[in-house]
């Protein structure tokens, strides 16, 4: 996820940000029909888009993040409608964007929304976006080998959402706690690889493909598998705003494109590598030995099915339990999934 104070960027922006390739993805028009991915679907789409025609909508994303299938959202599209894509840096930005009016669309996990929903916020969760994608990496040279090994250390803390419930649940097993037992540094995604190559701090809970790309570089070393708590794989599920939530119509054509997307990335859950490698080698720049190695550990989806609610509702449960949240979800107030596809 990257790093900018800007917070939402520019669409001139997020073409050096994200590379050519990516934004004529995001916001060109639909591809030939003997490129991968169109076709069938997208005449499909251009049926089901007659009274959509005019139409435009904003989404978001992270800079050259691994939850990215809202930039192939315009390849699915209904014809008629535009899909503007937006870089931020953090899913409370999204949130906020949101509620104001000026986002449509925002990917994040329970943490943030769970919160802000308590606060009043509107936003309700209409299907999946990603799961996997996170690293929990330490500096090889500092004894750092394992969760237990943090004690005395410095550590990157991410912006809070699941990550941190995550962290949480895998320092309370070895007997840990933040800002008692190892020092916690409040870093953003993208500033962490560079934070444990200067030895600024000695382990960071990231994602990827940076997370990645700190152990290829000989540096960093992974400390221990995040999905093995409770909240699973979860990573960032699409929200929509209070606005959009009063245009159904609107809802099903974006969790189809959301289906869509998924399954161009990740066709029945298993991640396609041509496609994959043009989105993280040719257009977000990184190397061909970062992505052969981060590809086990991404993934797009779209289905948020009971499963998925079940993690969700865990991380609920957590929040409550410690504080966080100051009553009971009310979930009729958080999941809005009657609008997406049956397959």
């Amino acid at each position: 996820m990257g790093h900018d104070d800007l917070g939402a960027l520019s669409r001139r922006r997020f073409l050096s940000l994200a590379g050519a390739g990516a934004a004529a993805i995001a916001f060109g028009a639909c591809g030939s029909d003997d490129e991968k991915g169109s076709g069938s679907s997208q005449t499909t789409a251009a049926g089901q888009g007659a009274s959509l025609a005019g139409t435009s909508i904003t989404t978001a994303v992270y800079a050259k993040n691994h939850a990215s299938s809202p930039l192939f959202w315009q390849r699915f599209a209904p014809e008629g409608v535009k899909v503007e894509v937006k870089i931020f840096t953090s899913g409370s930005d999204m949130n906020r964007a949101l509620q104001a009016g000026d986002l449509d669309f925002g990917l994040f996990g329970p943490y943030n929304g769970l919160i802000e929903k308590e606060e009043g916020f509107g936003s309700k969760v209409i299907c999946m976006c990603s799961r996997n994608g996170l690293g929990i990496i330490g500096r090889k040279d500092r004894g750092v080998e394992s969760v237990a090994d943090l004690r005395g250390k410095t550590f990157a803390v991410p912006p809070p959402g699941i990550l941190v419930l995550i962290l949480n649940n895998l320092l309370d097993r070895a007997g840990l706690k933040l800002d008692r037992d190892l020092k916690a540094v409040p870093l953003g995604y993208a500033d962490m690889p560079a934070a444990l190559e200067r030895g600024d701090v000695d382990a960071y809970f990231g994602t990827e493909p940076l997370a990645t790309q700190s152990v290829l570089s000989g540096i960093g070393k992974r400390l221990a598998d995040p999905y093995t708590t409770g909240l699973g794989n979860f990573n960032t599920a699409i929200w929509a705003s209070p606005k959009m939530l009063a245009r159904p119509e609107v809802l099903k054509a974006v969790t189809k494109m959301q289906r869509d997307a998924a399954e161009y990335l990740s066709p029945g859950g298993k991640n396609d590598p041509e496609v994959w490698k043009d989105l993280l080698v040719k257009q977000f720049g990184y190397s061909e030995a970062v992505y052969k190695e981060v590809l086990s550990n991404v993934g797009a989806e779209w289905r948020f099915d009971d499963a998925r609610k079940s993690q969700f509702e865990a991380s609920a449960k957590e929040m409550r339990a410690t504080g966080v949240l100051k009553k009971d979800v009310d979930f009729s107030q958080v999941f809005e999934l009657q609008h997406q596809p049956q397959s």
